[in-house]
């Protein structure tokens, strides 16, 4: 292909050739050609692409794909299994908008929970504070695994006068310490691969804007790949700003290993897994999906119960807490110039009818239906507690959950359009201008990665929903469950169109960067525009034309940078000064 341009540009071929010099205008002179129409390309040169040459594709690969994909490996998995994990990183590879806003949602979500025992919690005492710092790092890793609230209302147990004993004090230190051991930390093995990634990019980018390859194309489509792919060295790093556990299921070990050194003194809390027989399924899939679903990526899912949780968790602590300092007050008055959080009451539970009285062993409620609890010998005593009906509507969405989905929401879009967009946009605007297969591949993607993050931020909304309907037509006896099971079945439809489109995703843009890099693209299909005026690059070693070219690329790399060094920056001492 690339002897034909030049044969056709030199007029060494027997015809007289359509050549167009820069700005569109045709032109009899070889040396101010720089392009071919589509029709005289595919004429003369027929339309297949260069042979596959090892010389060429191997710097290209190592340079600009292989360190990314080695950071891939940096991830924070920590789900229920191998398939789970291997999901993350579909999910992540095929929408990095969905990861990036997951991350940010979970940032946001820290920072709540640290205004709530802030406003919850307002002493200055030892004791309070270190009280405080264990609740937060509980709760802030409890957004990894889901977990559900025993019965609260009946925590501590009045006979003790509604005190928080000091066994219970202990319990939440000893539970605290427990999540403590199992943070993830900067490893000697993180470090030495975010350096040598650093090392290699960088050596990459001194060698693409040097005098020998400026203006080339193959820098040009390099430099697209490395763009396109830049997210994950922030999500990589800002998983470990934001906090996560190596442990799958941090909060149940807590739990075990705190009640084994503190007897009698574990508060109504317990990580949720439901029987797979007690489960709620629509076309044989749980209607539940990514809420039960441990791991960093799934928080996203599971914003609404954990916001749930926490509000009343703390909310009964801290009237439990001011019972014990003599008032009744729930609110705290807020010190000037302060956020003004307004505690609600302890949110009341009621037995349904049939119940076993109030003897019976009962289970956790949660924003989901409780299942009921099995005994040892297996006996189903089918003892139910839901939430009263008149707070259903409001779970999920209490106190600036919809706020913080949309700045998370935000957020997530000027990153991805400040790498995958980036890239998009230096495919285009490089010669010849306008849309084709390289540049058509990564709007594609990026294209794709909205539709995930769409239908997946939707099927977990949608799942919520469900739950408060499904708990409100039970305490109703409701016996019109069509509607309901309709309602999961669509939770469950999208979330599958959701991973399948992601999986696609994922291996779709693989294969366009091989594509670029084997020389796939070198054909004139993909290197003509279909415009009013198509025409083909001819030169593939230099770019001779408008200036402005090379400072597009230049422009949009350091765009790119500036908003990831950025943003990593950013995220280190924002939660270094909002989060400890």
């Amino acid at each position: 292909m690339t002897q034909c341009m030049e044969d056709i540009r030199n007029h060494t071929l027997a015809y007289d050739p359509f050549l167009f010099a820069p700005g569109g205008r045709q032109t009899t002179d070889p040396l101010e050609a720089i392009g071919t129409d589509y029709d005289t390309c595919r004429t003369y040169c027929g339309d297949s692409s260069n042979s596959f040459n090892w010389s060429a594709f191997s710097p290209q690969f190592t340079g600009w794909l292989l360190p990314f994909l080695a950071l891939l490996a940096q991830l924070p998995y920590e789900s229920d299994g191998t398939w789970h994990d291997f999901m993350s990183l579909m999910l992540t590879t095929g929408s990095p908008l969905l990861a990036m806003y997951s991350l940010t949602l979970t940032i946001l979500n820290s920072r709540y929970l640290k205004q709530c025992l802030d406003e919850a919690f307002p002493g200055e005492s030892v004791r309070l504070g270190a009280l405080k710092k264990n609740i937060l790092r509980i709760l802030k890793i409890s957004q990894q695994e889901p977990f559900q609230l025993e019965n609260l209302d009946a925590y501590p147990n009045e006979a003790e006068g509604g005190r928080l004993k000091d066994v219970e004090r202990h319990w939440w230190h000893e539970a605290q310490i427990a999540v403590a051991n199992k943070e993830r930390r900067f490893t000697a093995s993180l470090a030495a691969q975010a350096v040598s990634v650093i090392i290699a990019f960088s050596f990459t980018w001194v060698d693409a804007f040097g005098s020998e390859h400026i203006g080339t194309t193959v820098t040009a489509f390099g430099l697209a790949t490395a763009l396109c792919w830049s997210w994950v060295a922030i999500i990589v790093l800002g998983w470990f700003f934001a906090g996560v556990s190596i442990s799958n299921h941090p909060i149940s070990e807590a739990i075990r290993q705190a009640s084994r050194l503190q007897r009698n003194a574990k508060p109504r809390l317990a990580s949720f897994t439901a029987p797979e027989e007690l489960g709620y399924f629509a076309l044989s899939r749980r209607i539940a999906g990514d809420v039960e679903r441990a791991g960093p990526l799934y928080n996203y899912a599971k914003a609404f119960v954990w916001t749930y949780n926490v509000d009343h968790l703390i909310t009964t602590l801290h009237a439990h807490i001011l019972r014990q300092q003599g008032t009744n007050a729930l609110s705290p008055a807020p010190s000037a110039g302060a956020t003004s959080i307004t505690f609600p009451e302890p949110i009341p539970l009621i037995n349904l009818p049939h119940s076993t009285g109030a003897g019976a062993p009962t289970i956790a409620a949660s924003s989901h239906l409780s299942l009921p609890e099995v005994d040892p010998e297996g006996e189903n005593k089918s003892s139910y507690r839901y939430f009263h009906s008149e707070y259903l509507g409001k779970i999920g969405w209490k106190r600036s959950v919809r706020q913080r989905m949309f700045w998370s929401a935000i957020s997530a879009i000027v990153l991805n359009t400040s790498t995958v967009g980036a890239a998009f946009w230096l495919d285009f605007l490089t010669p010849s201008i306008g849309l084709g297969c390289r540049s058509g591949g990564i709007l594609v993607y990026w294209m794709t990665s909205y539709i995930v993050w769409l239908l997946m931020v939707s099927s977990a909304w949608i799942s919520n929903h469900w739950s408060v309907r499904a708990a409100a037509q039970h305490i109703k006896k409701d016996r019109s469950p069509g509607n309901l099971y309709l309602l999961g079945a669509v939770a469950v439809i999208l979330r599958l169109v959701g991973k399948g489109l992601a999986i696609l995703n994922s291996i779709w843009i693989i294969m366009h960067c091989l594509f670029e890099f084997t020389g796939f693209y070198n054909r004139c299909f993909c290197l003509t525009n279909r415009g009013t005026s198509p025409w083909l690059w001819l030169d593939d070693a230099t770019i001779r034309s408008l200036n402005n070219t090379q400072e597009t690329w230049f422009g949009l790399a350091v765009l790119t940078g500036v908003m990831c060094m950025g943003y990593i920056a950013f995220m280190g001492l924002w939660t270094r000064a909002n989060l400890q």
